[in-house]
């Protein structure tokens, strides 16, 4: 339902008691009376009243705002203190004429009330200069400030007489008092919850700043209309627009810009040398026309087998030998281990066999049947000489310096060496190129006549269990019998095996 505010009373100042006749009032009081604008029946009950003050009887910016909750009786009559949270003061009452525009329940009431600016105008300038102090109003004086706080406080206020007042750093965040509506803001309050909304404008209206503050304005920024300009066609104010190129060339003509707009041309470039009337053949070539298909070719007026070699000046016909980088290659000649060659034809080179050499198709190999002493044959040859394998192993070789063959499967060293533990035990066999020696392996050289040392005395075995401990030779239990356990972290005796190849 919508509501019209009738005004039955003036708004009259209730003027503090310290003011000057002239000066801002502090507060002013307002009756008026709420009908409904359809039956014209008195309103009643709670009811959400928003006052601004604009500078101006439309639009204008908004220089102060205030909301009451006001009860309404039966009379529909409504008793409001201006003033009374938000305060009005020079600012708002400079000597300028001011309208009261008012909002019940959210609907905006109009017209706006006009207020007469000279009740509540500023002191002239006459009187201010007065009680000016070096061109400054009393009001525009601060007073001394006096005081200090002690250590652990902070600086909370400064009262009217300038006495500092100060509070403990504890209480540093203080609590909300008021909020405050601002401009372009409606809304606020100084208790319970408090609201704050854009201030209310007219239909399809927008909030747009002024450069001072923030007012209510039209929506005049759309674009209202779309024109075709030089070369263009189409365009409008309204409705869907279409800006398309310009439809009035002649055919097959093309839009060129002229220095100065975009005009109907022909299509032919002249800025540029013109349409191409010919092609012509050059040095080298044949064909070229000025009509239809044009084709381009090398000359054919070369002999048989000549070549277009560059003379210095010109492409020209010359015999294909290459006189620049020494002249034909008349022969291949087969150099040092190669054989073949030729003077004439296709010329093969092959690598060529030396003596004891035998060379085939994809394999080189030793000649068998030759019976120099330097090379070996393959079956009852006699090495001389030292011979350097670059640390490799040869396969079917005999028992390494120090070892004694144990069976035909491996070789073992023929003396223990003691103070190791089983970690420095594989590690001392690896580097020497072999193994620490398997539980089969001792079984083996116990079981064995090899002359090996009298020593087999807690030997490490590569074997070692779940419990990170190893197998060690206990000839003290028995001889025969490799299996007792001892930490792999004891110092015992060290024994390497070989597999031969």
């Amino acid at each position: 339902m919508n509501r019209a505010l009738v005004i039955l009373a003036l708004i009259t100042s209730a003027m503090a008691s310290t003011a000057h006749a002239t000066d801002v009032p502090g507060t002013l009081a307002f009756t008026a009376r709420l009908v409904d604008d359809k039956s014209a029946d008195a309103l009643t009950g709670s009811h959400n009243v928003i006052f601004s003050l604009f500078d101006a009887d439309s639009a204008g910016h908004s220089v102060w705002t205030e909301t009451h909750a006001v009860t309404v009786e039966d009379d529909g009559l409504v008793y409001v203190e201006l003033g009374d949270t938000t305060a009005l003061d020079g600012h708002v009452f400079d000597g300028s004429d001011r309208w009261l525009e008012i909002s019940v329940d959210g609907n905006v009431m109009a017209p706006r009330i006009a207020l007469d600016s000279v009740p509540y105008a500023v002191r002239s300038t006459a009187a201010s200069n007065a009680d000016a102090v070096g061109g400054k109003t009393a009001d525009q004086l601060e007073p001394k400030i006096t005081g200090n706080c002690n250590t652990g406080q902070h600086v909370q206020n400064i009262g009217a007489d300038g006495a500092i007042q100060c509070a403990s750093d504890s209480s540093a965040t203080g609590d909300i008092t008021s909020v405050v509506a601002g401009n372009g803001l409606a809304g606020g309050a100084t208790a319970g919850d408090a609201t704050l909304s854009l201030m209310t404008c007219g239909m399809n209206q927008i909030l747009k700043f002024t450069g001072a503050g923030w007012a209510c304005a039209a929506d005049n920024d759309s674009i209202t209309g779309v024109t075709a300009g030089n070369g263009l066609t189409g365009g409008g104010t309204s409705g869907n627009v279409t800006i398309a190129l310009t439809n009035t060339c002649g055919a097959g003509q093309l839009l060129k810009w002229s220095g100065a707009t975009w005009m109907c041309a022909a299509d032919i470039d002249t800025n540029s040398g013109g349409t191409i009337t010919g092609v012509a053949a050059g040095v080298g070539l044949t064909g070229g026309g000025t009509t239809g298909n044009v084709t381009l070719g090398l000359t054919n007026t070369c002999a048989s087998g000549q070549v277009l070699k560059w003379n210095g000046t010109t492409w020209a016909c010359a015999n294909d030998l290459d006189t620049n980088s020494g002249g034909t290659i008349t022969a291949v000649t087969a150099g040092a281990g190669l054989t073949g060659g030729a003077t004439t034809g296709n010329a093969t080179l092959a690598v060529g066999q030396g003596v004891g050499v035998v060379v085939q198709a994809d394999t080189i190999g030793l000649d068998t049947a030759y019976t120099d002493a330097r090379y070996l044959m393959l079956i009852g040859g006699t090495m001389t000489g030292g011979i350097n394998m670059n640390g490799q192993r040869v396969t079917n070789r005999g028992c390494p310096a120090g070892y004694v063959k144990v069976g035909a499967a491996f070789c073992t060293e023929a003396q223990d060496a003691s103070g190791y533990t089983f970690a420095t035990s594989a590690l001392r066999c690896a580097n020497a190129g072999a193994h620490m020696c398997t539980q089969g392996e001792t079984r083996a050289i116990i079981a064995s006549a090899a002359p090996i040392s009298d020593n087999l005395l807690l030997d490490w075995i590569d074997d070692q269990d779940a419990d990170n401990s190893a197998f060690y030779v206990d000839s003290a239990t028995s001889s025969e019998d490799p299996e007792g356990v001892r930490a792999t972290s004891t110092s015992s005796y060290s024994r390497c095996c070989v597999s031969i190849e």
